[in-house]
């Protein structure tokens, strides 16, 4: 078994007994927030932090607390990751397993799934009588918003712009905002370019803008701010895996299909490709499905996360993939050497993650946690119970002491 996946679940055994529920942490004898700002930086690396200095996000660092090692939920996909980081859920529990995924009950492959089955902390908070907002927060969209806005995933200027009129002029007091440029300038240009150097600092000058909107209109120090990402980036290794996983079961006699208009009768296999290959097996003996296993483990420089193993991650039992492929660490599935980045690895482990605001410890740090645990956190810290499909823990080493 890969080094990589040892280490990661050891570390979820240790700090998270299994199963995980979430944490009754009470936080009332803290300050009470009276605004959340839920920020996400779209495939924001933690690094980036240390490598471009962007001295906004290093201020709000310094006024509160880090988490040193986020873990973000598997595969390191956007459209998962952005529904686990809103629900405190795992794909198992959210029904969100990648950004386009077969869905076996309707036989049909579904492109963007919207149909999120965990509770969002906007709908939990709602619900305690928060009037609630969404900036450019797709999987918040009809869920639990009293206004949505997209002014720009890429323009973090508007975004900034929008989260400041709906708390001043809706009297929002939950906002969720993403910012999407540094997930494009990474995918073009790799993590260590100038343009994503430049995009961290376009993301940082629009928070620079956040906090003085936020002092002028008196709430600075109400607030309750965390900053995420859904996952990381990672440059293109330059070694590729032995055989495309489709290409080696196509060539063992499979009927493979990447495609939904290509479904047909005879179609045992479904691989749907992202840094890493999800697997669906459609109708396959036990006989075959075996085979195809035996096939897909012999790949040199992959390695098969079968169905046990991704329980463990969390992920779905059936929009998951029966397995997932994915490249061993100095491998890439496919583009070997190319310029630019890209996610979706085991082996990644490196998004964002800090809380500033009333309640928490200041210039601190937290070693490790979960990206599903940051709703319980929110939650405690506003004395708001979780709702039952939240499968995170408060992040206890954050807050202050009573």
């Amino acid at each position: 078994m890969h080094k990589f996946y040892l280490a990661r679940i050891a570390f979820l055994l240790v700090v998270y007994p299994w199963p995980i529920i979430g944490d009754t942490v009470n936080a009332a004898n803290h300050a009470t927030p009276q605004y959340i700002l839920f920020l996400t930086a779209d495939g924001f690396r933690s690094d980036y932090v240390e490598w471009y200095q962007p001295p906004h996000l290093q201020q709000l660092i310094t006024e509160g607390v880090r988490v040193m090692h986020a873990t973000n939920v598997f595969p390191t996909l956007t459209t998962p990751n952005m529904t686990s980081l809103v629900t405190g859920s795992y794909p198992r529990t959210t029904g969100i397993a990648a950004n386009t995924q077969y869905v076996k009950e309707l036989d049909k492959i579904v492109d963007r799934p919207r149909d999120n089955k965990a509770e969002t902390i906007s709908e939990t908070l709602q619900k305690a009588g928060w009037t609630t907002a969404a900036v450019n927060y797709f999987m918040l969209q009809k869920r639990g918003t009293d206004f949505y806005l997209a002014p720009g995933y890429d323009d973090c200027e508007a975004t900034t712009s929008a989260v400041l009129d709906v708390l001043k002029k809706k009297k929002a007091r939950f906002i969720a905002a993403i910012y999407g440029i540094t997930d494009h300038a990474g995918h073009n240009h790799g993590p260590r370019s100038a343009e994503v150097k430049n995009a961290v600092m376009e993301i940082d000058n629009a928070i620079g803008n956040l906090i003085r909107g936020l002092k002028e209109q008196g709430i600075y120090e109400k607030t309750l701010i965390v900053f995420s990402s859904d996952h990381g980036m990672s440059a293109y290794e330059k070694k590729e895996v032995e055989i495309e996983p489709a290409d080696a079961l196509k060539k063992a006699g499979f009927h493979v299909t990447a495609s939904k208009e290509e479904i047909n009768p005879k179609t045992e296999i479904i691989v749907l490709s992202f840094g890493v290959r999800i697997v669906y097996f459609r109708n396959l003996p036990p006989a075959r499905e075996k085979k195809a296993l035996a096939v897909l483990s012999a790949i040199k420089g992959a390695e098969v996360l079968d169905r046990k193993k991704l329980d463990a991650l969390g992920c779905h039992n059936n929009r998951s993939g029966d397995v997932i492929v994915s490249p061993l660490s100095g491998y890439v599935m496919d583009h070997a050497g190319k310029n630019g980045g890209l996610h979706g690895q085991l082996s990644e482990r490196n998004p964002i993650l800090f809380f500033r605001g009333p309640g928490l410890k200041k210039n601190a740090n937290v070693e490790g946690a979960q990206n599903i645990d940051v709703v319980p956190t929110l939650l405690s810290l506003v004395n708001v119970a979780p709702a039952a499909t939240v499968d995170g823990r408060v992040i206890s080493g954050a807050l202050q002491k009573p």
